[in-house]
């Protein structure tokens, strides 16, 4: 399901069976030019990094996938079930050069328009790819950041039905990817927030304070329409493997991506 590609320093996985016409990477944390404690593919402007080096960092990772890094837009991510669709041209390259964006609050991105990557930053939180057809066979893609909060809020099921009701895509023609998180071995949570985590996706996604963030999400796609077998994670936990950003595990830190686009 998914290809780990080396181009020197650089690692990326690519996700394989994105609907055609669609291409989907995740990218860690090596290959770039931030120094320490965001070393050194760091893509998030709003850390503390210096936002040349993140412009640089940006441009060696759209370099290597043979895109435009002016293209490239992200939104004001902020833990929200907001979802929003690229859909002017005027709005192409929004939070490609800071942390400013005009899609703000935004924690899943979606379009339809070619050559307009869409890229989020993540660092422990889930990473969302959805790639699809519509009914008139037009490619689209998406991209989500699913943390605990905005899951439990309805991200993931907000950023389907966008795609399903508004876009009118085909079930069938769906491929969806969960990329490197956090994972149950490593999330500890409060009591609290443990229980609300299992009255919202039930028990077996939680052992004691332990959660499961990616079978969740997983759960909340399939419950919204998409197909399991058209479900597919690259099962990595960020806090264990140090090819991946962890503010659960480093506190200060950068941020890795998930980029999707249309050909």
């Amino acid at each position: 399901m998914f290809e780990q590609i080396q181009m020197g320093e650089l690692l990326v996985w690519r996700f394989v069976p994105a609907a055609p016409g669609t291409h989907a990477f995740f990218s860690s944390r090596t290959g770039g030019l931030s120094p320490a404690p965001f070393d050194s593919l760091n893509l998030g402007f709003h850390v503390g990094d210096d936002p040349e080096l993140v412009a640089g960092n940006r441009a060696i990772l759209c370099s290597s996938l043979d895109i435009d890094p002016a293209r490239v837009t992200s939104p004001r991510q902020r833990h929200t079930p907001v979802v929003s669709v690229l859909e002017n041209n005027d709005d192409i390259g929004a939070g490609s050069t800071g942390e400013a964006s005009v899609f703000d609050p935004c924690d899943g991105l979606i379009t339809s328009i070619p050559d307009a990557p869409l890229l989020l930053h993540f660092a422990d939180c889930v990473p969302v790819v959805l790639t699809a057809l519509t009914e008139d066979e037009k490619p689209l893609v998406g991209v989500v950041h699913a943390g605990r909060q905005g899951l439990v809020d309805g991200i993931v099921r907000n950023s389907v039905a966008a795609l399903f009701k508004n876009h009118r895509a085909v079930p069938e023609a769906t491929s969806v990817a969960i990329g490197p998180c956090i994972g149950s071995c490593c999330y500890e949570v409060d009591e609290d927030a443990a229980s609300d985590f299992v009255k919202r996706f039930g028990p077996e996604r939680a052992k004691g304070r332990f959660i499961d963030l990616g079978s969740a999400v997983a759960d909340e796609l399939a419950a919204a329409g998409v197909w399991r077998a058209n479900i597919a994670r690259l099962e990595i936990c960020t806090s264990c493997n140090d090819h991946f950003y962890s503010y659960r595990r480093d506190g200060i830190t950068g941020r890795h991506g998930a980029i999707a686009w249309i050909e």
